[in-house]
């Protein structure tokens, strides 16, 4: 298991692998972005439906906090089925050490990087304090900052995420009822009915446009808890879906998500996000949850294709990978522009430096990985450990 897994919690190598290809989805989107700018866009472009997954690779963000809301649940959702109790302090420090070193090593660089003068430096303090999703309260610090507004929902989501868990373990009839009052909540904010002066960036960016995708993940790892292993029975011993039919169930989930990414593409992305139609991230993190429960749970004959040490290796990678590579294509384009004036979209020439682009950025993500982040990573995993071994000595 990679390191940071806390002895006798489940591991999912599915969901790493999963974690894998999203950060490739979010790496190939940036890449075909930066070869693309400034000269043209894909937004209004027709496309083949495989290609949606480049053009619009940012869905790969939508399965990160899907995932994180599955694993980062469990214990809470154990707890309110009477299960042992979670400590909110220690939950607190794990995803300290997780996120915060890797983190503020990044804004740190960046701010030394793009500061002109010594008063420049204080434009790193809001970013230490995950206020980016605020716009114009933290100064951008392009093009490192560009992707930093995801950790700061991903915050967002571990402050709320004790007092969602509140809502399970109670009658059915209760937890329906806060459910449906959430959804009632969140179409109000999208309609302008509740916080019309909220800005719409910051409500769509924020846990508070991006929550029902913590939820999407919240309930799958609710269904696996509780209906998982009779789920997975029940599927293995049907004989059309051993005998392919849960590999096309996925296919259909993946087409359906790719037409649904075609419609976003048509508008594009910015002018969706700022306008009441950013709510089309539920039915986007419905789909991944279903990529989800069917890896989880389905007899797939194709499984490896998901699933396998590749992905895996890319999902252990992941956090470094996504806090470097924008800034290396950014500096890379302008460098390989200078050497190939005019280079502009998919061409041999593009061909070679995105591969040179992708060896050094996974390079350097596992150089990252192994001195900042898996030093950490190792405390973090040592956290429950201490506090049994202190539990038991004290029994």
């Amino acid at each position: 298991m990679p390191a940071g897994i806390r002895r006798g919690s489940t591991y999912f190598p599915e969901l790493e692998s999963l974690r894998g290809l999203a950060i490739a989805l979010v790496f190939v989107f940036h890449a075909d972005r930066a070869l693309l700018f400034p000269v043209r866009t894909r937004d209004g472009a027709v496309s083949p439906l495989p290609l949606l997954y480049v053009w619009e690779g940012h869905t790969g963000v939508t399965l990160f906090f899907v995932l994180s809301a599955f694993l980062l649940s469990l214990p809470f959702l154990d707890e309110a089925y009477g299960g042992r109790p979670v400590s909110r302090r220690q939950f607190y420090q794990r995803r300290a050490l997780r996120i915060l070193p890797a983190y503020w090593v990044a804004v740190v660089v960046a701010t030394i990087l793009t500061s002109h003068a010594l008063g420049d430096l204080w434009r790193g303090l809001p970013y230490l304090a995950f206020l980016e999703s605020k716009p114009n309260l933290p100064t951008r610090m392009p093009p490192f900052s560009d992707v930093w507004w995801s950790l700061a929902t991903e915050v967002q989501f571990y402050v709320l995420l004790p007092l969602i868990a509140l809502a399970f373990g109670r009658s059915w009839r209760v937890t329906l009822a806060l459910l449906a009052g959430y959804a009632v909540a969140y179409l109000a904010v999208a309609t302008g009915l509740v916080l019309p002066g909220l800005e719409p960036w910051l409500r769509a960016q924020s846990v508070v446009g991006r929550g029902p995708l913590f939820l999407c993940g919240i309930l799958a790892a609710w269904f696996y808890r509780r209906h998982g292993d009779a789920v997975r029975a029940r599927l293995a011993a049907s004989r059309p879906l051993a005998n392919g039919g849960a590999d096309l169930m996925l296919a259909v989930v993946f087409v359906a998500l790719a037409f649904l990414l075609r419609w976003e593409n048509r508008s594009g992305f910015f002018p969706i996000e700022e306008s009441q139609w950013y709510v089309w991230h539920v039915p986007e993190g419905a789909l991944w949850t279903a990529v989800v429960l069917l890896l989880l749970l389905a007899p797939l004959r194709l499984k490896a294709v998901l699933s396998n040490p590749v992905l895996a290796w890319l999902g252990v990678l992941s956090y470094s990978i996504y806090l470097l590579h924008q800034p290396l294509f950014v500096y890379g384009i302008r460098v390989a522009r200078h050497l190939a004036p005019g280079m502009t979209g998919w061409t041999a020439t593009a061909a070679l430096w995105f591969g040179v682009m992708t060896a050094l950025c996974v390079g350097l993500a596992s150089l990252t990985y192994r001195f900042i982040e898996r030093p950490f990573l190792v405390r973090k995993a040592r956290i429950d450990g201490a506090a049994r071994t202190a539990e038991a000595r004290a029994a």
